[in-house]
């Protein structure tokens, strides 16, 4: 997804998102524009990933809370039993999601400490919506992560083929399609 097509997913999640909200956000290209876009917001953001936690740090009515563990050096994320641990605590109105594939079968990543950390995360979170490009549907990774079902919404390019449409109106998903 280019940078102009992440930046207009990210501005739709982040229109989703009220003031005053409790915010879980997991690491990735898409989730970190989508921390960009709510800068300026009155929010509460729980995160494990490093560069969204530096990005947000001097913003004066952001509320942030870094979630610890193994801090995985190529996405600079916090990954583990720690982190696991640590999630188990916080309660969150929505968790913003980034994932490596999405089959009919579910969703996936590459990373199966990562996926753990993901699952808490799940748990977390009242509503789950995951922001990802049209190039991740029919694909899988390494790690596999839920049911295509426990998703709430996915907010997604205008590149979705009109099968996955289907498939993902089929599943009682709430579908937002960014025109890029």
């Amino acid at each position: 997804m280019s940078s102009r097509q992440k930046r207009q997913v990210a501005k739709a999640v982040a229109d989703m998102i009220s003031p005053g909200e409790a915010v879980l956000m997991d690491g990735g290209t898409t989730t970190l524009e989508v921390a960009r876009q709510l800068a300026g917001k009155q929010l509460q953001v729980v995160t494990n990933s490093l560069p969204i936690a530096n990005l947000l740090v001097n913003q004066p009515q952001i509320d942030l809370m870094l979630i610890g563990g193994f801090l995985f050096p190529k996405t600079g994320v916090a990954l583990g039993k720690t982190a696991v641990d640590s999630l188990k605590s916080v309660h969150v109105r929505r968790l913003i999601i980034s994932v490596g594939g999405i089959t009919e079968g579910g969703l996936y990543n590459s990373n199966m400490l990562l996926v753990e950390t993901e699952q808490q995360m799940f748990e977390a979170a009242e509503e789950v919506i995951v922001v990802t490009d049209s190039t991740k549907f029919g694909h899988s990774a390494l790690a596999y992560l839920c049911p295509l079902n426990t998703v709430d919404h996915i907010v997604v390019d205008d590149g979705i083929t009109e099968e996955w449409k289907t498939v993902i109106q089929d599943a009682g998903i709430e579908l937002t399609i960014v025109e890029t």
